[in-house]
């Protein structure tokens, strides 16, 4: 006769023996996520959270062993900011359990909470654990994974990963591939091969692998998404495009830039015009004339062109902001006076943008943190060249890498070849983590140029450096960056003691002799467009404190005689700076340390007096 186990002690084992196990990220069991570990919202437990790049299909994996045959309990901590849900599929051991698991917006990305619990019925052994995005939002942020159950291990991971292919247009081309698995293991090899319309050609594979290969084999090591890429037959590059933007990785695989040139070419005369083509998910070829001024933004996306093509093509306070983006040109446009905001940005994993003979800048009557930055190219935004183009009258000028902690910005690649750089305080460019190829410009009045740091590689040749404090250096970063240095031209100018590299890149170019460069860039570039005045007196100086060069800038707003004076701190003159009879408009005197004499002070002061107007400002010598 059986014995009844009465239901009190049954109870009582299996609270003994249910466990409950969490998961974090880069722990044993965390095994993979489509995008990184992310720590930029507050909230979350452990070292991070999983945060999925965006796209149907992007995934988080976990791997576990179970030691009883059961029911089993799953339950995730997320956060979903904004309005749209962001519902994913369940695969246990490459094989679809459920769906259509909900995970509902918790409406800020900082409300994290806990998701319904999910059981599932699990044998014993170890299982890999995979849920995937049914949204193009991806997955939302995942900080934890929980499971409730007997006998509950974080497994070490077995790898499988997915491979996406696709074609940039199904009616220039498909293609094929093999072998054709749901899921793969490491090591396995995939051939994919192109099959072009007619009237048409396989340009490149980009993604994960790239190739300009019509039938390319490579291994998986990890997640995959390529797409074929076809261009109609007779397709051609500007032949003046040199540099990173005509390239997709570090082998120098050909990416054949056409920005909208594909699609229709149309004209744009107002802001909408601009906002409606550049922003359309269809190629554009924009063609733009006239000046607009306002505060605002406008988007490009993917595959466009945009072109000045009249005497004046102005956008005055309006940003240009490309994000995500691929393809892009921007030529012959001038950008002013933006704040809060960047003058251009380029952003979100952008590649293979070309800016050409456009100029950008504001005016130092503001201050230096009246302004951002005229260019910004930052969170893994890469192969990117900048020519031709004329930057000045700006403190910070470009930025490339946002912070000390942007580590996956090593991806970045940019060169800047025959731009003209006048009258800027700093950041020509600073760098972090990339790689920058840096030849044939011309700087000319700007207190510090190329500021190489963490970790960033730079090669800087046949440059001209005129009335430079710092042309090249590595400073404000917790680690310090590198350069390699070939035939540049100093006048006035200093290089500091930078730590070298050996940095090749991966594409042809010819660097002209530097002393060439002031009369062909100056003549080249444009300058079309007059810098706001102040309406009264003005007197400033920047850096302050300096060390061993400031710029002091003053205004007149009429024809004056003017003595400009510097003044020790028990107030005997040291140095007569300017006194003559000067016209009305903006001046500038770059003060050298050794101007000032035997002086022992930290403290001067400089004076600028006129006939009706006198004013003094405090200079302070960084020791």
């Amino acid at each position: 006769m059986k014995k009844l186990i009465p239901l009190f002690l049954f109870l009582s084992f299996h609270l003994i023996f249910s466990q409950e196990t969490i998961i974090q990220e880069n722990e044993i069991g965390f095994c993979s996520v489509d995008g990184k570990i992310d720590k930029s919202v507050s909230g979350y437990t452990g070292e991070g959270y999983a945060d999925t790049d965006f796209g149907i299909g992007k995934s988080i994996s976990w791997q576990i062993a179970v030691s009883e045959d059961e029911e089993y309990s799953f339950i995730w901590r997320y956060a979903i900011g904004g309005s749209d849900d962001r519902n994913a599929r369940l695969i246990i051991d490459s094989i679809v359990i459920i769906d259509t698991v909900y995970f509902p917006t918790t409406v800020d990305w900082k409300n994290w909470r806990e998701s319904d619990t999910l059981k599932v019925f699990l044998v014993s052994g170890s299982h890999k654990i995979r849920i995937e995005a049914l949204s193009e939002k991806g997955l939302g942020n995942y900080d934890y994974f929980k499971i409730i159950g007997s006998g509950i291990e974080p497994d070490e991971c077995t790898p499988s990963y997915t491979v996406n292919i696709n074609t940039n247009n199904p009616e220039w081309g498909t293609f094929s591939y093999a072998p054709v698995k749901d899921y793969y293991d490491a090591g396995t090899e995939i051939t994919l091969t192109a099959h072009p319309n007619p009237g048409y050609f396989l340009d490149c594979w980009v993604g994960t692998h790239t190739s300009n290969d019509s039938i390319f084999t490579f291994t998986i090591e990890r997640n995959v998404e390529v797409t074929a890429r076809f261009l109609p037959l007779g397709t051609q590059q500007d032949t003046n495009l040199i540099g990173y933007a005509g390239i997709q990785d570090d082998k120098g695989t050909r990416f054949t830039l056409t920005g909208g040139s594909p699609g229709d070419t149309v004209k744009a005369y107002t802001l909408d015009d601009l906002k409606k083509y550049l922003g359309s998910t269809d190629p554009y070829y924009v063609e733009f004339e006239g000046t607009l001024e306002g505060n605002d933004v406008i988007s490009i996306t993917s595959d466009k062109t945009l072109i000045g093509v009249g005497t004046k093509n102005y956008l005055k306070g309006i940003e240009l902001s490309v994000n995500n983006a691929r393809n892009v040109i921007i030529k012959n446009i001038i950008i002013s006076h933006v704040t809060p905001q960047d003058a251009l940005e380029i952003n979100g994993k952008s590649q293979n943008i070309w800016i050409d003979h456009c100029e950008f800048f504001s005016d130092k009557n503001h201050g230096i943190d009246y302004y951002d930055g005229l260019l910004d190219i930052k969170n893994e935004s890469s192969f990117i060249t900048v020519s031709w183009s004329h930057f000045h009258d700006h403190y910070k000028t470009i930025l490339i890498s946002s912070g000390d902690q942007q580590v996956a910005d090593t991806v970045i690649r940019v060169t800047f070849h025959h731009n003209y750089f006048d009258n800027c305080e700093s950041r020509l460019p600073s760098i972090r983590f990339g790689r920058a190829h840096i030849f044939n410009n011309y700087y000319k009045d700007c207190n510090t140029a190329i500021n190489t740091r963490m970790g960033a590689w730079v090669r800087v040749e046949n440059n001209y450096f005129e009335n430079v404090g710092k042309a090249v250096m590595s400073d404000y970063s917790e680690e310090k960056g590198y350069a390699i240095l070939f035939n540049n031209y100093l006048e006035n100018s200093s290089i500091l003691a930078v730590d070298g590299c050996n940095y090749e890149v991966p594409y042809n170019y010819s660097a002209e002799d530097p002393e060439i460069l002031p009369d062909i860039i100056q003549n080249s570039v444009i300058t079309d467009v007059e810098l706001e005045k102040p309406s009264s007196f003005g007197l400033e100086c920047y850096p302050n404190p300096f060390n061993p060069l400031t710029t002091i800038e003053y205004y007149l707003p009429e024809n004056s005689f003017v003595e400009l004076k510097i003044y020790d701190i028990l107030g005997r003159e040291l140095k007569t700076l300017i006194n003559s009879y000067q016209t009305k408009g903006n001046y500038s005197y770059k003060l050298s340390i050794n101007e000032l004499g035997n002086s022992a002070s930290a403290l001067y002061f400089c004076r600028l007096s006129t006939g009706k107007y006198s004013k003094t400002i405090k200079l302070l010598l960084l020791k």
